[in-house]
Order: C-alpha cells, then sequence, then structure tokens
C-alpha cells in the first residue's frame, strides 16, 4: 500500500508538472516560412525568418548599414543550392521579448532581396542553430507562438513522439521512409528544414541513384534559387506515401532537386523535409538531448495543395508589383496564352494589392475552380479566365 501510494505521488507529481518558458513571442506563419521579432544590437524588432536549416544568423545587408554595425570582412556561406558571399560582422547581440539571448555573436550580411521576392514580403535576417544549439525550442503553429526554455531544468511534458536526430551541417536530420509509385519503400535520413517551403525534397544524389525522377509519376519542372541568387532546375512529382514513425502521408506531392553544391547535393542525406510538412504539428527542439517531439496539430489532415495555374508568382524587384515570373508548359496558364513577366493587375476583379503573395498562390491552387486575372501584358491590359487543373 504504502509502495503504490509512492508511486502515486510521484505520478502526480510528474502529471502536474508545469514549466514557464524563458520567453514567449507571436510566431508569424507567413505562406510557408516562420517569421518572429529579434532585435540586433538594441535595435527595434527586425523580421526573422527562423529556419532550421541556417547553420550561421543572417542579416539583410540593407539593414547592416542602416544599423551602422560594422562589415568587418568578406566570406561565403553555403546555401541550400551552394556558396553565396557576403560579409561577418562581429561581436552582436540578439534579444527577444527584451531578453538577451546571443552576446557577442557573428552575423553574415547578405542581401535578400531576391528572397523578399519570392516569398512576398520584407525579411531582416534568418536565424536557426544559434538558438536551438542554446535553449529548448517549441513552435506551437496551432496557438502560433514561439517558446524558448533553458536546456538545463527542461523536462518534456510526454506528449508526442520522440524522434533522435543527427546533425550535419548543423542541421538536424531524422531518419523517414517513402513509398514509390512502383511500390518499392525506400528508407533514408532527411534534414528537417523549417525554412524549406516545401513538402519533401528528394536531394540530387540520392534521387539520381534511386532514379527518382522516373518513379514519381506525372512531373511539372521550373527553376529555384534558396539563399543564394543561382537558380538550378527543380521538378515536382508524388508518391505513394511518405512517413517517419507513426506518421504516414498518402499520395503527397515531392520536390526533386538538380543542384549541384549545398545541402540538396548532400551525399549521406536523402532529402528536406519542409514546412508544408512540419506545419501539421507542434514540434519541440531539443538540441542538447539530441530529441525532437512531434505532435499532431489541426491541420495534420489539411490535403496538400499544388501549382494548378501554371503561374509561378514573383514580386518586382522594388516590391511594388506581383509578376508572372514563370509559365509552365502543358498548363491552363499556358493554354491560355499568359506570358512571363507580365504583371498581375486584378484577382477576380479585385486590386492586386489587396492580396499578400501567400493568398495569391493559394487562389491559384484551386482545383476545378474559374479564375480571372487581368494582366498587363505586351503593352496593353488583358484579361484571362483560367479553369485551374492540379498540375501533377
Amino acid at each position: 500500500m504504502k509502495k503504490n501510494l509512492i508511486a502515486c505521488l510521484i505520478f502526480t507529481a510528474f502529471v502536474g508538472y508545469s514549466q514557464e518558458p524563458l520567453t514567449s513571442t507571436k510566431m508569424e506563419l507567413f505562406g510557408d516560412h516562420i517569421f518572429i521579432h529579434l532585435s540586433v544590437d538594441g535595435s527595434d524588432p527586425l523580421d526573422f525568418i527562423f529556419d532550421t536549416g541556417d547553420g550561421l544568423p543572417v542579416i539583410d545587408l540593407d539593414i547592416a548599414k542602416s544599423l551602422n554595425l560594422d562589415l568587418n570582412h568578406s566570406a561565403s556561406k553555403t546555401s541550400a543550392q551552394g556558396a553565396i558571399k557576403g560579409a561577418l560582422i562581429d561581436h552582436n547581440t540578439i534579444e527577444l521579448n527584451g531578453i538577451q539571448l546571443e552576446k557577442d555573436i557573428q552575423l553574415y550580411a547578405t542581401s535578400l532581396r531576391h528572397l523578399e521576392m519570392s516569398i512576398g514580403r520584407n525579411i531582416d535576417g534568418i536565424i536557426g542553430y544559434d538558438l536551438l544549439h542554446h535553449y529548448v525550442v517549441k513552435l506551437d503553429y496551432d496557438k502560433e507562438t514561439f517558446e524558448l526554455y533553458e536546456q538545463s531544468s527542461y523536462v518534456h511534458d510526454g506528449f508526442g513522439e520522440s524522434f533522435d536526430f543527427k546533425l550535419d551541417n548543423y542541421i538536424p536530420h531524422m531518419e523517414g521512409e517513402v513509398t514509390l509509385n512502383d511500390g518499392e519503400v525506400l528508407t533514408g535520413d532527411f534534414f528537417i528544414n523549417t525554412g524549406a517551403g516545401t513538402t519533401l525534397d528528394f536531394n540530387t544524389k540520392f534521387a539520381k541513384k534511386e532514379d527518382v525522377i522516373n518513379r514519381t509519376g506525372e512531373h511539372f519542372s521550373y527553376p529555384v534559387a534558396g539563399l543564394g541568387a543561382t537558380e538550378t532546375q527543380h521538378y515536382e512529382g508524388r508518391v505513394k506515401n511518405f512517413g517517419f514513425g507513426t506518421f504516414d502521408f498518402k499520395k503527397m506531392p515531392i520536390g526533386i532537386s538538380t543542384a549541384k553544391h549545398g545541402i540538396q547535393n548532400n551525399k549521406k542525406v536523402a532529402g528536406i523535409i519542409g514546412n508544408k510538412v512540419l506545419r501539421r504539428f507542434n514540434i519541440t527542439f531539443d538540441y542538447s538531448r539530441d530529441k525532437i517531439y512531434f505532435v499532431k496539430n489541426r491541420k495534420f489532415t489539411e490535403a496538400f495543395k499544388v501549382n494548378a495555374s501554371g503561374i509561378y508568382l514573383q514580386m518586382s524587384e522594388d516590391m511594388t508589383k506581383v509578376l508572372i515570373h514563370r509559365v509552365y508548359n502543358d498548363s491552363p496558364a499556358k493554354t491560355a496564352g499568359i506570358k512571363k513577366d507580365a504583371e498581375v493587375l486584378k484577382v477576380n476583379g479585385k486590386d492586386v494589392s489587396e492580396y499578400t503573395l501567400p493568398e495569391l498562390r493559394k487562389i491559384l491552387e484551386q482545383v476545378n475552380q474559374d479564375v480571372e486575372l487581368t494582366l498587363w501584358q505586351m503593352g496593353e491590359e488583358q484579361t484571362f479566365i483560367l479553369d485551374l487543373s492540379a498540375l501533377i
């Protein structure tokens, strides 16, 4: 009886255990990217992407200059597609909600304009490993909160499924399992990358070895760029199933990289799990114990959407216009006669300024719906009606 009472008290103490985060802040999900507000050297809050694929904090070059940061010396940084050039800035501090998180931190300064054009909003910086290395980080996509906990005192609440991970180039990776359309099951390690606006991307070497392009059904392709501006050809297809642990996603759209440099050419890791999958969980990263915890959230069963127009939109360099950046072959847009570089003026009769870029992309994913586009094309205003149909 006494032993049972002691066990009961221990259990009650564990269940009743509550811990407060060191700090908690709003997490803005803009399209498929996470934004948090950080201060650098006492600045006003800046818009940073939280990216688990980032090994060295990045700050936009124009922001660095406006803050009078000392651009000490030139350096290169490896992105998903390859190396890019910029400047290193030493001896900086980073704060969140007035709490100093990092002291004497090194920042990498480079222009982020091409990323801003692609994502559709200003980006002041990118951060990942430097927070993950020093704190337990919890992403609550349901409540849209970003929480930091002290590593030494952190006790996981017991919810969710835990996974061991390893680091490669400062990026966590863990095992996953893919069933190709011909029924073959492939296992491999996949980077966990909140900065990737994708479901699952196969890395170049793995895709070539397993002939993934020819084993994932119908495809469309387009050039992509990461942190660097250099573009490489990227393919989209589907797999019969993708899973890790007890979690499974059927008939999931996937990407296939052809990058010859960077993490997407990594020979050890099969690919990248991106934020289109990760956003379906509330996730806790505990780097001090090599653990990641996944809990299904309300988005878990949402259908995966794919491009149904054949259009890829991007902002103009001055961020004032929405442009047709790509028109894919064998697509509704191509059939209708829409041209690359046309400017979008209206969508379904509303001025394009009333939408964010992610909102416009969602509209163009509504299969079996009609969408009316008013464009400035070939020196005149033209209107097109597209019957949206998924490209894969």
